[in-house]
C-alpha cells in the first residue's frame, strides 16, 4: 500500500485502524470517516482513493459546511442553463466531474434535511439533476467517502436522515482525537 502522505502513514493513527482501512481501500464502497478537527480525514480519503480501484479516476473534496445548502446543491448536483440568475450554459457539478473516480464530503453532518433527501437519492439511483432542470437525469458513477463527527447522535436528534446515514456507513473508519493515537 503506497503512502498519500507520511504524518498519515508513520503516526500511531493507522495501526488502530489498519484492518478497516485496508478493507476500505479493497472495496468500492462508500466510506464514512469520523473524527474530531485536524486529524487528517481528508489525507485519508485521499490515500483510500489513490491506493484503491479508482485511482485513475478523479478526486474531488467540498467541505459542505462551507457552503449554505442551494449553493451546495449547485456544486455538487450542476446548475442547468437560465436556472439561476441568468446562467448561459449547463455547468457541471462535483457528483458528473468525478464520474469514474472520487468524492469527498468533509462535515457531511452540516447539510439541511432537504439536501439530505437529494443526496439520498442520489446514493440509491446515481442519477443526477442539475438544480434547474425539468427531468434530465445523467447517470454517474462515483465513490463517495464522507466524514462527520458525531453523525450517529445527530440521527438520535433527527438533525441527520438515519436512512442517509446507514446508505454512508458502509465502512466506518473512526479516527481518535490527536494526542491520543
Amino acid at each position: 500500500m503506497g503512502t498519500d502522505s507520511p504524518a498519515v502513514a508513520t503516526s500511531r493513527v493507522v495501526p488502530k485502524i489498519q484492518k478497516d482501512l485496508v478493507c476500505a481501500i479493497r472495496s468500492d464502497g462508500r466510506v464514512l470517516i469520523s473524527g474530531e478537527s485536524r486529524v487528517g480525514t481528508r489525507a485519508l480519503a485521499r490515500l483510500i482513493h489513490r491506493n484503491g480501484q479508482r485511482a485513475a479516476g478523479r478526486f474531488l473534496t467540498i467541505d459542505c459546511a462551507a457552503f449554505p445548502d442551494v449553493r451546495l446543491e449547485a456544486k455538487l448536483f450542476g446548475r442547468a442553463r437560465d436556472s439561476v440568475g441568468g446562467v448561459d450554459r449547463d455547468t457541471r457539478g462535483f457528483f458528473e466531474q468525478a464520474d469514474g473516480g472520487t468524492i469527498f464530503l468533509a462535515n457531511i453532518g452540516a447539510i439541511g434535511l432537504g439536501l439530505q433527501a437529494r443526496l439520498l437519492q442520489f446514493l440509491e439511483y446515481g442519477e443526477i439533476r442539475r438544480v434547474g432542470a425539468d427531468l434530465a437525469h445523467t447517470k454517474v458513477d462515483v465513490r463517495v467517502i464522507s466524514s462527520a463527527r458525531h453523525l450517529f447522535q445527530q440521527t438520535e436528534t433527527t438533525t441527520f436522515r438515519a436512512d442517509l446515514y446507514y446508505r454512508l456507513n458502509v465502512i466506518h473508519l473512526v479516527m481518535p482525537p490527536v494526542g491520543r493515537g
